[in-house]
């Protein structure tokens, strides 16, 4: 005979878990023995990590900047933006020279901020901005039909 699967209620803590992820909640890490809450990533936020990624040439600092980016992003969206503009670059600084973070914190940080991004819609936009950019290259019709004689 074949088995039958039955479906079952999920567990109490995996229906939390959906809860949280639904209003979403912030999750609570800590660094480096301090609770800090990372909330949905605001727009500021994301151009400023899109920003430091295309800059900045040196590996670690970089991990670093976006840390500090992650850390100063609070549910509030004008105290994120006045946090960036006015205390980043201290910010980063003291955590790259005098705090001298260890890439363990880094990496705590920036798995919980991964999950605080909304990556799908992130990703659409991306693909569709992509393909309406004016620097794309393109092939004459001439060319196309070369392509097409040489590859068969």
């Amino acid at each position: 005979m074949a088995e039958t699967k039955e479906i079952e209620q999920p567990k109490v803590e995996l229906q939390q878990v959906l809860d949280a992820v639904m209003e979403a909640e912030p999750e609570v890490v800590s660094f480096y023995g301090k609770k800090h809450r990372i909330c949905w990533l605001h727009n500021g936020v994301t151009r400023k990590f899109s920003h430091i990624m295309l800059k900045e040439a040196d590996a670690w600092k970089r991990n670093v900047k976006v840390t500090a980016c992650v850390l100063l992003n609070r549910r509030n969206g004008l105290w994120t933006w006045v946090l960036l503009k006015a205390w980043y670059w201290v910010y980063w600084r003291w955590l790259y020279y005098v705090r001298d973070i260890d890439q363990v914190e880094v990496m705590g940080v920036l798995d919980a901020a991964k999950k605080k991004i909304q990556s799908e819609p992130l990703a659409l936009a991306t693909i569709l901005a992509t393909g309406m950019m004016d620097t794309m290259m393109t092939m004459a019709r001439h060319e196309v039909g070369q392509a097409g004689r040489d590859g068969a």
